[in-house]
């Protein structure tokens, strides 16, 4: 019986490390900052993979040609955050915040987006998240952390504009996250809504789909749980921490809920669930067939269509109010 106990709780221990160790690896692939490419990634699969590299690459030599001021603010845990201003054509009463996704940085995630915006007669800050492109950080913050740099941001661009500039936030992916997590903070009343893109409801319940989406769905609840313990240690936030349906919720913002037919990697579920908790006017978008991040060049004059109309029913919305 005593020997029994010793391989029993040889086993144990062993499982218990096992799991640990498994814990401190799945942090340190998802949360630690890795170096990144400089240019755009397609993935081979990807909805018309050699157009949108032709169209980014396009783009973002028209925003080089155009030229753009460097600009940077701290965050609240002493970072350096740096981004992008791009002036739009014309006079523009209003600016857009752009906001990328996990993995990414502004440039790749936004060259084509952010000329549409431009040649609309919108001006645009593109910025780099935390521990993505040229900003400080050693850990990313999956919309939880990027929530307070977002608010900072929009700060930002209220004082250069004394206020009197109409603010829209668009996020995709984890900066959808990001920018829905933002909502229900002290946001100036310059901020008129949010386009939110293929958005997660939570990180723990994406990382919940992408470990039952990989076969490893059994793993999926001890993992995260001491994942989580390490994320709270070293990067000082829990995967459960703030989630983006519970912050709309306590938003007065308008929304457009943006989310792939086909999208498998943040499934559409999200989007809906996402929709269905916003409080303020909202509106939602199921683009046909397309996957993760692929709407815009899946159906790209639907949604500069929807975009525009959504942005111009938000400040004549507001102009009513005011009235």
């Amino acid at each position: 019986m005593k020997k029994k106990n010793i391989i029993l709780g040889v086993l144990v221990a062993g499982t218990a490390a096992a799991f640990t160790g498994a814990g401190a690896v799945f942090h340190n692939i998802i949360v630690r900052k890795k170096q990144e490419p400089t240019d755009i990634i397609v993935a081979p699969d990807a909805v018309n993979g050699a157009e949108r590299k032709q169209l980014w690459t396009e783009s973002n030599c028209w925003l080089n040609e155009r030229g753009s001021e460097k600009v940077s603010i701290q965050s609240f845990d002493g970072l350096i955050l740096r981004g992008e201003f791009f002036e739009g054509e014309g006079e523009p009463d209003s600016t857009v915040l752009l906001v990328h996704g996990y993995r990414c940085n502004r440039r790749r995630e936004y060259a084509a987006i952010a000329r549409f915006y431009l040649e609309a007669g919108y001006n645009v800050l593109l910025v780099d998240n935390r521990a993505h492109g040229e900003s400080d950080g050693r850990y990313i913050g999956f919309g939880i952390l990027d929530r307070e740099d977002c608010y900072r941001w929009v700060r930002f661009l209220d004082d250069r504009f004394d206020g009197k500039q109409n603010i829209f936030l668009h996020g995709i992916s984890m900066g959808a996250a990001t920018v829905l997590m933002a909502s229900n903070l002290c946001l100036p009343m310059s901020v008129r809504g949010i386009v939110e893109d293929c958005g997660f409801t939570s990180p723990e319940e994406e990382f919940q789909h992408v470990l039952k989406q990989s076969g490893k769905g059994y793993l999926s609840r001890p993992l995260i749980w001491l994942t989580n313990l390490f994320c709270k240690a070293l990067a000082g936030y829990g995967f459960s921490d703030f989630s983006s349906n519970d912050c709309i919720a306590e938003s007065r913002l308008p929304v457009l809920v943006i989310h792939g037919e086909k999208d498998d990697f943040v499934p559409t579920g999200m989007g809906k669930k996402i929709y269905q908790a916003a409080a303020g006017e909202k509106e939602i978008w199921i683009a046909k067939g397309a996957g993760h991040a692929e709407s815009y060049y899946l159906h790209r004059e639907e949604y500069e269509h929807k975009v525009l109309g959504f942005f111009h029913r938000s400040i004549e919305a507001d102009a009513y109010a005011e009235d």
